[in-house]
């Protein structure tokens, strides 16, 4: 990995002290994730890659090397960067680069691209993505049935992503931010989804929160999967936000493996797992920041955690 990411990669830490990034909630450019599932784990690595000054441009960079290195078809990004300029506002992003990594294979990466960035509204910018890479149709079909919430608070289009690679599992993926809005707003997104289960997100947002979600300081996300040329989305994720909607790793901790066994999956790996990133006492950290949730018929539940875990939410 480190022929790939860069220089960067092999400064100290505390060159980035200065630095906030988007990629994990304490402002660091690396966030460390877990996918488990009844069959096993995945660990992936989501980061904003920075060996230029300019981080749209090194994300570029990233991409190039993982075609000339790795021999990774890119040609999807190179469909739609155009529409992703590199000038977010503070706080803000334009590129960030992810790698699910598989034990003897090739890692899968991603790219998470800011549809926010630039002039043309983001429903706009997806549009037009959308419609380069084929698929306008299934654009039509989420516009149409969330015509009168797409891109308000409720409703947010908050990234766009791409597995790069010529697979056909290779996914497109919107995910929307739902701000200031109950449980209902969540599942009228999920309902679109061919693997959608009625009432499902409600109820792990009750269990999460234990409190009306629209209350939350932190909003929760979804992310619509579109896999070939199917209509429909093929697949819905929810995103809920740990920190700073739960007090520390204890109680985030907690909840996890609540969602854990409610999904079949065994809880001990993450029991090890929350140890060994945030130490022996849970309540004194906050680096636990996300965990989602996907394909109810063979549940995904996936843990992500900054490095710092100061708890500077993004």
């Amino acid at each position: 990995m480190g022929s790939l990411l860069g220089a960067w990669a092999d400064e100290p830490v505390e060159r980035f002290d200065g630095y906030h990034s988007f990629a994990a909630n304490d402002g660091s450019p690396v966030e460390l994730s877990c996918a488990m599932a009844r069959s096993g784990a995945e660990v992936r690595l989501l980061f904003e890659p920075l060996d230029t000054r300019q981080a749209h441009e090194a994300g570029h960079r990233f991409v190039e090397r993982l075609n000339k290195i790795l021999g990774i078809d890119v040609s999807r990004f190179h469909l739609v960067a155009d529409l992703f300029p590199g000038s977010p506002s503070a706080g803000s992003f334009s590129m960030l680069c992810s790698a699910a990594l598989r034990v003897g294979g090739t890692p899968l990466f991603k790219v998470y691209v800011n549809p926010a960035v630039g002039e043309p509204r983001p429903h706009q910018v997806i549009g037009e993505a959308m419609s380069r890479l084929g698929l306008s149709a299934q654009w039509a079909f989420v516009a149409e049935h969330l015509r009168d919430g797409l891109g308000s608070l409720e409703q947010e289009i908050a990234l766009f992503a791409l597995d790069l690679g010529d697979s056909p599992e290779a996914r497109v993926k919107i995910y929307l931010r739902h701000s200031g809005c109950g449980a209902e707003q969540v599942e009228r997104v999920a309902r679109l989804a061919q693997d959608h289960q009625p009432d499902l997100f409600a109820k792990i947002l009750d269990r999460l929160y234990g409190a009306p979600v629209d209350r939350l300081v932190k909003a929760p996300m979804t992310c619509l999967s579109f896999l070939g040329n199917h209509r429909e989305p093929a697949s819905v994720t929810l995103y809920c936000p740990l920190d700073p909607n739960i007090s520390d790793d204890a109680e985030a901790s907690t909840r996890v493996v609540d969602l854990l066994e409610m999904s079949g999956i065994a809880p001990e790996p993450f029991g090890a797992l929350a140890t060994a990133i945030s130490g022996a006492d849970l309540a004194g950290g906050r680096r636990l920041s996300w965990v989602s949730y996907k394909q109810p018929a063979d549940p995904v539940v996936t843990v992500y955690a900054g490095l710092d875990g100061s708890a500077r939410a993004s």
